[in-house]
């Protein structure tokens, strides 16, 4: 087994592996905390605006102008090879195909945070109330505080002047009915200034990012300018000032228990093709859902680890139902102008149920001489998005190498009335919104490595350190007990926070 480097061989306080929001915010706090900390992450750096004026040089681009073949990592089929299909090892999304549903995942520094809407907001109250001994809505109060001011979640300053947002954007209109104060979630956007000034801020930590113009897309393909606030910016690229080490292109394969000395972790050099073995007393998994499954799975196959009976277990999809929403035929709307996210809003008649999220319409990456046509269509329709309390009832299993997964809409009664919001919306609109009511694609995969202080039942304990294994814990949405039914990333970094918490306190 080679090693990558004489830096690599010295071992670390703490491994973390991924790097969004459970593994950025990790890492930041360990490092705060006065660790050594050595980060992986599977895919490059991204070319944005505060990666480049930290001095990064090694990135890609964000999926822009190069066709799906700049979009897609890899898909994970239910048969195949055991790490699925590989098509670009620098490329910025992967599919994992499971029976009754679809994930999509991220891949690159700074995971998720690319992709996500922005939108910061807390589960119901009671989610964290009886999951675990020494974990509950009170113990993640300050986590949660903490991390919405450093994401910068705010309310603009008037949302009269922020096209399509919710708060104003369908006054007059008879299918929604108005939020009250309060209800429209903080975002993670670095917004224009009063005079409406589009020049570049530079915060007290040297990070360098520019306020939000709304003609430009900042959706689903990440923020080129640093407008949405992305965890590689914000956490990372501060906590390498204070000595982080950041290895890109450096995918985990597989943890073994070593005694009590912790454990090794098996890493491949994508970039250079050469596998290393590197050691640590302690290990954080923060490389999402499907893929801290996925190591789990394949290391306890290989013997690295053993049982962990809970594995695999609770698995669902956040309730996620998305549709597309066709604008009025008039040409008077611009679905794609905007955030990526334009707000909340209640259906007329469903006001008991979920909250419904209006999110831009998406240019896909095309080539340069199609982007005006392109962007034109997604202007022509916007996306519907709910989430709510499902049933995480599914299942991930492994069978000769190759893992696999299922959930159901049937067992979630959520999904149905999701579907007849949906529905009455289109009524009301007499616009039709379309969506998928036989399966789940999902950007929020949870479940598998529940909280539990049974070990039969989960994986973690209620500080997410895994049962049995002393040192090894895992910070992503692996470890929810239940959806939490709203956008997910200001809980995951507040339970990341908690976790790293509990290692140093």
């Amino acid at each position: 087994m080679t090693r990558l480097d004489n830096e690599l061989q010295r071992d670390a306080d703490v491994i973390v592996v991924g790097s969004g929001f459970g593994g950025a915010v990790a890492a930041s706090r360990l490092v705060d905390a006065g660790k050594s900390v050595l980060l992986l992450e599977r895919g490059p750096w991204r070319d944005t605006l505060p990666v480049r004026e930290a001095g990064i040089e090694d990135t890609k681009p964000l999926p822009r102008t190069g066709g799906m073949t700049s979009v897609l990592r890899s898909l994970h089929p239910p048969f195949g090879p055991k790490r699925g299909i590989g098509l670009n090892k620098s490329g910025f999304l992967e599919m994992w195909i499971g029976r009754g549903v679809k994930a999509v995942c991220t891949s690159g520094v700074g995971g998720g945070s690319h992709i996500w809407a922005a939108m910061l907001e807390r589960p119901a109250a009671g989610f964290w109330d009886g999951r675990a001994a020494g974990l509950d809505d009170a113990v993640m109060a300050g986590h949660y505080k903490r991390a919405m001011q450093e994401l910068m979640g705010v309310q603009p300053l008037d949302a009269a002047r922020v096209p399509n947002h919710t708060d104003h954007a369908w006054e007059g209109e008879d299918y929604f009915t108005p939020l009250g104060g309060g209800e429209q979630p903080p975002m993670a956007i670095l917004y224009p200034g009063a005079d409406g000034a589009a020049t570049p801020q530079t915060d007290e930590r040297g990070i360098v990012r520019m306020p939000m113009d709304f003609s430009r897309d900042h959706g689903m393909f990440g923020s080129p300018d640093g407008s949405k606030s992305t965890v590689d910016a914000i956490y990372l690229l501060p906590a390498m000032q204070k000595g982080l080490v950041v290895r890109p292109m450096c995918e985990v394969r597989a943890i073994f228990r070593q005694g009590k000395e912790g454990y090794r972790v098996k890493v491949h050099d994508l970039d250079n093709r050469q596998d290393m073995l590197l050691s640590a007393p302690e290990v954080v998994l923060a490389a999402g859902t499907m893929n801290t499954n996925h190591l789990l799975l394949h290391s306890r196959r290989k013997g690295g680890l053993g049982a962990l009976p809970g594995l695999g277990k609770g698995f669902g999809a956040n309730g996620d139902l998305i549709g597309s929403w066709p604008v009025p035929g008039d040409g008077s709307r611009d679905a794609a102008t905007g955030p990526p996210v334009h707000g909340r809003v209640k259906i007329k008649g469903h006001e008991d149920g979920v909250y419904v999220i209006l999110g831009g319409g998406e240019t896909p990456p095309v080539p340069g001489f199609l982007y005006a046509r392109a962007r034109a269509k997604a202007g022509r329709a916007y996306e519907v998005v709910a989430m709510s309390q499902d049933a995480a009832d599914g299942q991930i299993k492994m069978d000769k190498a190759t893992m696999s997964f299922s959930f159901s809409m049937s067992g979630s009664p959520s999904y149905a009335a999701t579907m007849r919001a949906f529905e009455t919306l289109g009524e009301l609109s007499g616009r039709p919104v379309r969506f998928d009511a036989g399966s789940v694609m999902t950007a929020h995969p949870m479940g598998g490595c529940r909280i539990s202080d049974d070990a039969t039942q989960g994986v973690v304990d209620g500080a997410g350190q895994v049962h049995g294994y002393p040192g090894l814990y895992i910070a992503d949405a692996s470890v929810f007990p239940q959806p939490v039914g709203v956008p997910p990333s200001l809980s995951i970094a507040a339970w990341a926070s908690h976790v790293a918490g509990r290692m140093t306190g």
